[in-house]
């Protein structure tokens, strides 16, 4: 469990080297990334977010997306609950995009397959992209859910030593959140949260998880991985073997990958992945 179930932690310089919602009014964005989103939503009276032109789909319309407040405490309380419907569902995720190529070339993959996916976004990773808004507006568009991973995934600032700090984790969620706001719209919102590193790896995260349920969000931790976070390129062998062995019998697989452009590995290994799944039984669904 140790591994799998969110205590797999990230390598943090590996993070700040390829790529936080709060104090948003001190964060500067490119001018190339304003002007896509100019060009690409009208805009009245000077606000970016007058509209929502995004063609993100909500979950009471979804027909590819599960609730997360039903899904979510089951996959992290019940390491291994098994439906009673019979069904095998994999919820595909990735992380600490969008990538100025990976997340276009997953996107790719997973239209031919008519698969959907959940992206839980970095801010920063948008921020140093000039390509983000017309990615994170694809992602929308596709059908695909989105989650937040926060603004800058740094573990000395969000946990330091190895302890939540509740104040600075909010405002780097917070500061996410307007950045995904002024790219999809004043009324885009995500109830999904993923923390960098996972749930399971820090101390102190009760007050975290009390102040989120009092918000209405879920962290999303994952009950299996390709492992792709141990480093920048595996091959394609090792990354599908690491997910057999991490899905094994469950019923419910919540597979943690990763979108950014140094992980080529998982967009090589993406199409084996979802083949694999399909032939045990699996369909994939989202989670919202």
């Amino acid at each position: 469990k140790a591994e799998t179930l969110g205590s797999n932690v990230e390598n943090s310089n590996d993070k700040s080297n390829e790529e936080n919602d709060i104090d948003f009014e001190n964060t500067e964005h490119n001018d190339k990334q304003k002007d896509n989103v100019v060009n690409d939503e009208e805009v009245e009276d000077g606000d970016l977010n007058t509209l929502d032109n995004s063609g993100y789909i909500t979950l009471d319309k979804d027909p590819n997306a599960d609730d997360a407040s039903i899904v979510l405490p089951k996959t992290m309380y019940e390491w291994n609950f098994y439906r009673e419907d019979g069904r095998k569902i994999a919820y595909l995720t990735f992380d600490d995009g969008p990538s100025k190529h990976a997340t276009e070339k997953i996107l790719d993959i997973l239209a031919a397959n008519n698969v959907k996916a959940t992206f839980f976004t970095l801010g920063s990773s948008v921020e140093h992209n000039n390509q983000a808004a017309d990615i994170l507006k694809r992602i929308a568009r596709e059908g695909h859910s989105i989650g937040s991973h926060g603004y800058s995934h740094d573990y000395s600032r969000l946990y330091p030593n190895r302890t939540v700090n509740v104040d600075a984790f909010i405002n780097d969620f917070e500061k996410n959140d307007r950045i995904l706001k002024e790219i999809l719209g004043k009324d885009f919102n995500t109830r999904l949260i993923r923390m960098p590193g996972g749930h399971a790896s820090w101390n102190g995260t009760k007050a975290l998880d009390e102040v989120l349920t009092k918000k209405g969000i879920y962290q999303t931790d994952w009950n299996s991985l390709n492992g792709d976070a141990e480093s920048k390129d595996f091959p394609t062998e090792y990354l599908l073997n690491k997910l057999k062995e991490t899905v094994g019998d469950k019923d419910v697989a919540i597979v943690l990958m990763h979108d950014t452009d140094a992980k080529k590995g998982t967009v090589h290994y993406l199409q084996s992945a979802i083949d694999y799944l399909k032939s045990e039984g699996f369909e994939f669904r989202t989670l919202k």
